[in-house]
């Protein structure tokens, strides 16, 4: 996630820490063609479009992968659709994680339902 700071004091001068980074901090870089950016439901958060609907929460408050923001396909055939536990990520858990006796979703499925990789 990118987070936008103000352009400088409108003179020419720059702010401090403007410089955009990817996964760091800094302005939307005004290079970048705007297809290639995706607001987060911050508006002072920005990701690179193609973290958008990838399962993995790149916004910080899943924006990125949940409506109203972003309307993303319901989980891929090696994702498992619950209400995750893990930060990382939002509506869908990678597969590999069910049934390995740790709880990933809230409703524990993942141990329980969940048919595995």
């Amino acid at each position: 996630m990118n987070k936008i700071f103000p352009q400088g004091d409108g003179n020419g001068n720059a702010a401090a820490g403007t410089k955009a980074l990817p996964g760091g901090e800094g302005d939307v870089p005004q290079s970048l063609p705007s297809f290639l950016m995706a607001r987060c439901g911050d508006p002072t958060s920005w990701i690179y479009s193609d973290q958008k609907c990838d399962g993995i929460n790149n916004c910080g408050d899943c924006s990125d992968e949940l409506s109203p923001v972003t309307a993303c396909p319901p989980c891929g055939p090696g994702w498992w659709r619950c209400p995750s536990t893990v930060f990382k990520y939002c509506d869908c858990i990678p597969r590999v994680l069910c049934r390995d006796h740790t709880q990933h979703c809230s409703d524990w499925s993942d141990e329980y339902s969940c048919p595995g990789p």
